[in-house]
């Protein structure tokens, strides 16, 4: 059985105007009487990967907010026991319910491993397309704009 529910799922276009794979990406609540000691009376067993236990009535487990919310993609999903391997994000339950969902948003991207280094797609006479890369190219236009600035 499973100590997550799922709460949304997003999909999000590659980080490229030639893309057009989107990725999905959900949510995984952990409710807030999951390793609480009136449940757990020998110990949290998720400790070791979850933010602390939140506060819970002991009768009906039901808590102020999640212990824990978890983002993953498609694709890094994967598990071991309950503890997901390579989650996007692992927030609190308090943090979930008080940052505003652009700022998740741009948390989220942020997280994706997008291949950062790609500035363009080039299509070849014969049908095939290459992918442009220039490593680090967002630090070098910055450091251009600063040197402007100065």
């Amino acid at each position: 059985m499973s100590i997550y529910a799922t709460l949304w799922q997003l999909k999000f276009q590659k980080d490229h105007a030639f893309d057009e794979e989107w990725l999905e990406v959900y949510a995984q609540a952990v409710p807030a009487h999951i390793g609480h000691p009136s449940m757990y009376p020998d110990g949290d067993p998720y400790a070791d990967f979850l933010p602390p236990v939140v506060e819970c009535d002991p009768e009906t487990g039901a808590g102020p907010y999640y212990r824990a919310v978890v983002i993953v993609a498609e694709g890094r999903d994967q598990k071991d026991g309950q503890r997901y391997l390579d989650p996007l994000l692992v927030l609190t339950g308090h943090q979930y319910a008080k940052i505003p969902f652009e700022r998740l948003l741009d948390a989220i991207r942020t997280a994706i491993p997008w291949d950062r280094d790609v500035v363009a797609c080039a299509s070849r006479p014969d049908g095939t397309e290459q992918v442009i890369r220039v490593p680090f190219w967002r630090e070098l236009e910055r450091n251009a704009e600063r040197r402007t600035k100065s």
